[in-house]
């Protein structure tokens, strides 16, 4: 319970605070809780929705990235589909998502029942496409808003310029000024992918 206390005084703080960005990044490594306890972490896997679940009832919208590590030993098929059920529960917008390998003298090294090379391959596809299919879902709901955007970089194309929003979602957008580097600018947003959004600076 005190993970999720302090959870709820984090999301709290950044509804409260407009100086805080609108983003949590919260790591879950897997959606089955046989395979967190084995991995010895310290929650569950309802524990962790719960969390979600405040973060979501906040008054702004904060975004939520994560962690997944697929084919720890002994993980079995059903609980990969634990896995996939937990991204489908979260809608995480976006995650960091690696195949389990083994380092030395940890725990988990000498486990048994390695997963196979190819079937952790599988699975960390898997995982893959089904997050980018909710990405772009989200996405998608913030075609035609407005949002401000720290520019953080300029295309080699002329007028192309790249920035993020106070979510940490990359924003590729168009401007016909030529000095927006480390400045806001407002940016409404025309087009949606999976990993960012595209606009255009929006002059009032």
């Amino acid at each position: 319970m005190l993970q999720i206390f302090a959870t709820q005084r984090l999301f709290m703080a950044i509804d409260a605070s407009p100086a805080l960005c609108d983003h949590i990044h919260l790591p879950v490594q897997a959606g089955s809780t046989r395979v967190l306890r084995a991995m010895e972490r310290t929650y569950t896997r309802e524990e962790y929705l719960e969390k979600i679940g405040m973060i979501r009832g906040a008054r702004k919208p904060i975004s939520i990235t994560t962690d997944f590590i697929v084919g720890f030993p002994g993980e079995s098929e059903g609980e990969f589909e634990e896995t996939l059920s937990l991204l489908d529960a979260a809608q995480f917008d976006g995650a960091f998502s690696f195949q389990y390998s083994p380092r030395p003298h940890t725990p988990a090294a000498v486990m048994r029942d390695p997963v196979p090379e190819v079937e952790k391959s599988r699975r960390l596809q898997a995982l893959q496409e089904r997050q980018r299919g909710i990405q772009l879902q989200r996405h998608q709901r913030l075609v035609g808003q407005t949002f401000e955007v720290l520019v953080d970089g300029a295309s080699r194309r002329e007028g192309q310029w790249t920035g993020r929003t106070s979510s940490n979602r990359v924003l590729n957008f168009t401007s016909s000024r030529t000095d927006l580097l480390g400045k806001y600018v407002g940016v409404r947003v025309t087009g949606a992918g999976p990993n960012s959004l595209t606009g255009e600076e929006s002059i009032e």
